[in-house]
């Protein structure tokens, strides 16, 4: 083993290392490994950032602005709510309907801005017809995972497999090239879930009334200014009440009048209600020290008010929230809304909410304007459980030409009329030349933290080829699995993706796994492409935790499930799948 190789597997065991831990974010810890390589020599500068210049980076950047034109113009919308009123009914005929909703959205639209955008219309259905969201979600989740492998354009994970596939030699591959084996793999996944999976589903209580979904009764209160307050006077921003004494003040009621505008330099006057956010114990230390009087128990419905109203939203894949607090990302002037409660990872989160660091499928209760409330439903931060989106916030007569733009580029890629990356391409500049989408919308489209990962571990796949670490990982593979039927051996390299999966993102694992997997199996002579698909089908596929892909996590906290449920209702699933889809790659790849 030379000394590059060691440092190349060194660099790979610390990656994999930050990134099961979650010290920092994945894209941060893919750009630290691009420098590092680049520092020690390990990549020439060029094959360092070329990361960025990658086919893949670029169509899967593309894809992004595609799948933003289909949003703003509300086709998504339209095709669910047309569909929402074929919903009611019975448990198995709900699970259809999600089903054969979603799958064919997520085949050529990215996986995760379909979930984003159904989540609310989900949630309706089942209370429409008086069900848990639970038993609808879950699967919302897995049949978008099972739907994105049936195309190239289904996850970012199938464009990258296809450049290393490409940079291999082996080709890349073609739109439908693997359609086969991922119809086998979603109808395998749809008779799952409408069996035996269902059964499995947890049934957790829905509490319609979001108030009561975050118990936030002990933490609202009222309190009056009284007379000769040491208060009155003050401004909110001079009195600290949040450093001191970890209050946050929601809305102040002058002669039964809310004041509007900013309230940190609102002085307050004797008589002055105050709606606060705070623990019991906080709240008599404020009545104690500062002249206080507690009011009646306040009412929910008085938070909503003529003006305001209270919204649930998560945290979106790609927030410029993720990783912040409320406190540093300055919320309540931002977004202009006040944070009540948060759900992360199905734990309530109320007392030091603001100091709470967010991140994705975290759950907010907002009390917000209606004018914000309408903005935070096309925010790309966030996705609003409540009302649907109303039509005026769509460009409904654009729909055509955004269904007709993805159609062409699906039409020119899969007749081999252009590359994918070009077709792609083209397809996002007609969005926004037709009026889909706004240059500053196309902007808000772009997934930052997956372009940054994806131009980040580019160079750490390239290192393991270059330095012969990949040859000799393959060596050593080799010569464990040369005592095994190759169909034994496709199955090991599955499971090693799939478990790999759980602790990396999906599109990590395929940049570690397919150099090493196709020089095994060349060494093996063993259809490399074979193993590479192999390797794809187990990255896109993870039912078994709720941090394995992007669409668990975003369900997680709205459909109150706890992570064992996912351990229950996906692990038989991704057992299944292992078996099948190696069987289904082995019969039409002839191993």
């Amino acid at each position: 083993m030379t000394l590059e190789i060691l440092l190349v597997l060194l660099i790979l065991i610390g990656a994999l290392a930050l990134f099961a831990l979650e010290v920092f974010t994945a894209d941060f810890v893919a750009f630290a490994v691009m420098a590092l390589l680049m520092g020690l020599g390990l990549v020439t500068p060029q094959e360092g950032i070329s990361g960025f210049s990658n086919p893949a980076t670029i169509t899967v950047m593309a894809m992004f602005i595609l799948s933003a034109g289909l949003h703003r113009t509300g086709a998504i919308d339209l095709l669910a709510e047309k569909l929402m009123h074929l919903g009611r009914g019975g448990e198995v005929r709900q699970l259809l309907l999600v089903m054969l909703v979603v799958g064919p959205i997520s085949a050529f639209v990215n996986n995760t801005a379909a979930v984003a955008i159904l989540i609310p219309f989900v949630i309706k259905l089942a209370r429409q017809s008086n069900r848990s969201p639970s038993k609808l979600l879950i699967p919302l989740s897995y049949t978008s995972q099972l739907a994105g492998v049936i195309t190239l354009i289904g996850t970012s994970t199938n464009v990258l497999t296809s450049a290393i596939s490409q940079d291999l030699g082996l080709g890349a591959l073609g739109m439908f090239e693997f359609s086969t084996v991922g119809l086998i793999v979603f109808g395998t996944g749809v008779v799952y879930l409408l069996t035996v999976g269902r059964f499995l589903l947890p049934q957790r209580p829905d509490v319609a009334e979001i108030t009561e979904r975050f118990h936030l009764k002990p933490f609202l209160s009222e309190v009056i200014v009284v007379e000769h307050s040491p208060l009155a006077g003050k401004t909110l921003a001079q009195l600290g009440l949040a450093s001191k004494y970890s209050v946050e003040v929601l809305d102040v009621i002058r002669g039964g009048q809310r004041l509007h505008g900013s309230l940190a330099e609102r002085a307050l006057s004797a008589g002055d209600i105050l709606l606060v956010r705070t623990s019991a114990q906080d709240l008599l230390r404020l009545q104690r020290e500062r002249g206080l009087e507690l009011h009646a128990e306040v009412k929910f419905d008085e938070l909503r008010g003529e003006t305001s109203e209270l919204v649930e939203a998560i945290i979106a894949p790609g927030s410029t929230l993720i990783g912040s607090t409320l406190r540093e990302a300055d919320f309540r002037n931002r977004i202009g809304a006040s944070a009540l409660a948060m759900s992360k990872h199905g734990e309530l989160v109320r007392e030091r909410l603001a100091d709470t660091r967010m991140g994705v499928g975290d759950s907010l209760l907002l009390k917000a304007p209606r004018q914000v409330f309408r903005l935070l439903k096309s925010d790309p931060n966030f996705i609003v459980t409540g009302d649907l989106p109303s039509a005026e916030l769509h460009r409904t007569r654009k729909i055509p030409l955004a269904v007709g733009i993805l159609l062409g580029v699906v039409t020119l890629a899969a007749l081999n009329l252009q590359p994918i990356l070009v077709a792609a391409l083209e397809g996002a500049v007609l969005m926004v030349l037709t009026g889909c989408l706004r240059v500053r919308e196309l902007h808000q489209a772009i997934r930052w933290d997956v372009i940054f990962l994806l131009a980040g571990v580019i160079p750490l796949g390239l290192a393991l080829e270059n330095t012969g670490g990949a040859q000799l990982l393959a060596g050593w593979l080799a010569q464990s699995a040369g005592q095994f039927n190759p169909l034994v051996t496709l199955g090991l390299f599955y499971l090693m993706s799939m478990l790999l999966t759980t602790i990396l993102s999906n599109n990590a694992t395929v940049v570690v796994l397919v150099p090493i997997g196709v020089a095994t199996a060349q060494q093996l002579g063993l259809d490399p492409k074979a193993i590479l698909l192999a390797i794809m089908f187990a990255a896109s596929n993870d039912f078994s935790t709720p941090i394995g892909y992007q669409t668990n996590t975003m369900v997680y906290g709205v459909g109150g499930y706890r992570f064992l449920d996912y351990t229950r209702a996906g692990g038989p699933l991704n057992l299944i799948l292992m078996v099948v889809t190696t069987l289904a790659i082995a019969w039409l790849w002839g191993l």
